[in-house]
């Protein structure tokens, strides 16, 4: 009698931290299956008009399997593919001029035509900071140019369910790619 009173709080606690966890970590793999298409939907999109909405919605696919809300998603450029994503990007609410374009939950459910800087029907753009024409794809050897670096950041809260860790663990996620050379 004592020794089960002793060793099952015990193992439903061990019960309870393998469930919160296995949930936690389910939703991790979500966030970075979501980073990895979303950069891979910005790698391809190039200098499209319309690449920044078209990651939004490899971002929402992706994240089909997370039961809890994206937060914010950010598209920027480095220099290399070991660049963390700027600091600066991290705290904006829009983007930085050149540098990134920051997308929080009000900005997945846009249109297409809300996209595309210049092209956009709204003012401003929410691609403006750095408009995906800007971005460049195009391989010139004479030149000795490459395509940009493009970065995807996704981040989102997961809530655990007993509260037994916390009330909650911040998930993110980042991949940066080489931009797709463009057939000009």
């Amino acid at each position: 009698m004592i020794e089960s009173a002793i060793i099952t709080p015990l193992l439903l606690l061990l019960i309870l931290g393998i469930f919160e966890f296995g949930l936690a970590f389910q939703n991790y793999l979500g966030v970075a299956n979501t980073a990895r298409d979303a950069a891979r939907a910005a790698s391809v999109g190039a200098d499209n008009p319309n690449a920044d909405w078209r990651m939004l919605l490899a971002a929402e696919r992706g994240s089909a399997a997370i039961d809890a809300d994206l937060e914010r998603i950010i598209v920027y450029t480095v220099s290399s593919p070991s660049d963390p994503v700027p600091a600066a990007c991290l705290t904006s609410s829009t983007g930085i001029t050149g540098v990134c374009n920051v997308y929080d939950e009000s900005d997945f459910g846009m249109l297409e035509e809300e996209f595309g800087c210049a092209l956009s029907t709204l003012t401003p753009a929410p691609d403006e900071a750095w408009c995906p024409t800007d971005r460049n794809a195009i391989i010139d050897t004479a030149a000795g140019t490459r395509p940009d670096f493009i970065g995807v950041y996704v981040r989102m809260t997961h809530d655990y369910i007993t509260g037994l860790f916390g009330d909650s663990v911040v998930l993110e996620d980042q991949i940066v790619l080489r931009i797709e050379p463009q057939g000009r």
